[in-house]
């Protein structure tokens, strides 16, 4: 059986007061078009379709070659928004699965068992029963439970808006029969508009679906951020069950491209945005913002660091309140403390930098001691410099490294020095000023003040 995937993704979405086409708005890292485009391919479909209208090239731009567009240049209607499709629905021929693009929460699990039920029905359509149906349109049955039409929402009567089953806008239909009955689809209602649910009129299959959540339609974005909930409870409920402990899952967000091995452990409020990877038996504490980064096995993230494009090795503890920019790798069973900022930097095995620290493009032996207030002296208002930090060096406290420096194997690095120039191996570097007293300085500095 041959399966177009149609997606109405036409709407101005006004009620998002934005510029943007509303189905780019992101759910749960990601835009809403695509969790649609995605269950639509999950679920079988041969082909996907979009009808663009608003924002039709933005739209494009994103989809880019998943999807064939159709242009509804003027928006009356659901029924003139498949329309827009015609010359796409007769050339596929088979079978066309109608979705909205505005709709992220659709499984397609769900979408294959509402296929295979509704095989044998030339016009079938999901419906399901919500709580709150104000809205949507109704799905009105008659004797034995056929359905007998879609009521919308401005259209209803009092009777009418007391049904709480209502129409999702997921349609699977023959596409003869489909083309065929739009052609005779009127626009006489209260919006004046060509309605696709009057296709029902002359008999359709209803499949009632069992979770309303599932059909949620995004209008605004008290909705969007509804649609996000749900998608970020599920993910957490899907790591749960594969052995991840969660001590929060309602405050648990995670882009659907991220990884979490079993016997991690997530707190509360951690975001973890894009791809990321997090190793068996880490601990991630609350606060933590984590994008594109893989963190190792054993390591401990601490309350408030914001991690980017980074790769914490093994046995590793990072934080609290520590960042780590893109480029940075440390290979294993390092400690970056309170308050250091790293970029660029590789930190060979064992070497730590516990608090008050810079470290820009630097490279970084094994079993090297940051000092606290160390700062890689890295650019120069023009270019950017490296440094070199080779193994076991000791770093003592407020050292600056002007870059480009190396430092030798074992060398050490006094506190309060500024390194201007390489330092050999097993050398004391050491750039103080003389100290000087001067006793009774203070009382005669006083007395000068006096009136």
């Amino acid at each position: 059986m041959k399966i177009l995937a149609l997606i109405l993704a036409a709407g101005k979405g006004t009620r998002m007061k934005s510029s943007k086409p509303k189905v780019l708005f992101e759910s749960a890292g990601k835009p809403m078009i695509d969790y649609v485009i995605n269950a639509s391919s999950a679920c079988g479909a041969d082909e996907v379709n979009i009808v663009v209208g608003s924002g039709a090239e933005d739209v494009k731009t994103h989809v880019g070659e998943r999807a064939s567009f159709s242009l509804q240049e003027s928006q009356r209607g659901t029924a003139d928004a498949v329309l827009a499709a015609k010359a796409v629905i007769q050339k596929h021929g088979g079978r066309v699965l109608i979705l909205c693009g505005d709709m992220p929460l659709v499984r397609a699990e769900t979408l294959k068992k509402f296929m295979e039920t509704a095989e044998a029905h030339p016009v079938s359509f999901i419906s399901v029963s919500v709580k709150n149906p104000a809205g949507y349109g109704r799905v009105i049955r008659g004797g034995g439970g056929s359905v007998i039409k879609i009521v919308e929402e401005k259209d209803a009567n009092d009777q009418e808006k007391r049904i709480n089953e209502i129409n999702t806008g997921i349609y699977f239909c023959d596409s003869a029969v489909l083309l065929d009955r739009l052609s005779r689809v009127g626009s006489d209602n209260a919006q004046n508009e060509f309605y696709l649910t009057d296709i029902v009129k002359e008999g359709a299959f209803a499949y009632k679906a069992e979770d309303e959540n599932e059909f949620l339609g995004v209008n605004n974005r008290v909705q969007l951020a509804e649609s996000a909930k749900v998608l970020w409870k599920r993910r957490a409920v899907r790591f749960m069950e594969q052995g991840v402990s969660i001590l929060d899952p309602d405050t648990f967000y995670a882009d659907e491209e991220t990884e979490i091995e079993n016997d991690a452990e997530i707190y509360p409020n951690v975001y973890l945005h894009g791809k990321n990877i997090i190793k068996t038996g880490s601990v991630i504490m609350s606060g933590c913002r984590i994008t594109d980064s893989v963190i190792g096995e054993n390591c401990e993230i601490k309350d408030n660091c914001y991690i980017t494009e980074s790769k914490v090795g093994a046995g590793s503890s990072v934080g609290p309140m520590a960042q780590l920019r893109p480029g940075t790798v440390l290979e294993g069973d390092n400690k970056i403390g309170n308050f250091v900022e790293t970029k660029k930097a590789f930190m060979g095995q064992g070497s730590k930098a516990s608090h008050l620290t810079y470290l820009g493009d630097a490279e970084i032996g094994r079993d090297v001691n940051i000092g606290c207030g160390t700062i890689t002296c890295n650019y120069d208002g023009i270019n950017k410099y490296k440094t070199v930090i080779e193994d076991g060096v000791f770093v003592g406290s407020d050292v600056q490294l002007v870059a480009p420096v190396k430092i030798g194997r074992g060398a050490l690095l006094a506190a309060g020095s500024t390194i201007t120039k390489d330092v050999p191996a097993d050398a004391l570097a050491m750039t103080r000023a003389d100290m000087k007293i001067k006793e009774g300085w203070v009382s005669r500095w006083k007395s000068t003040k006096k009136k």
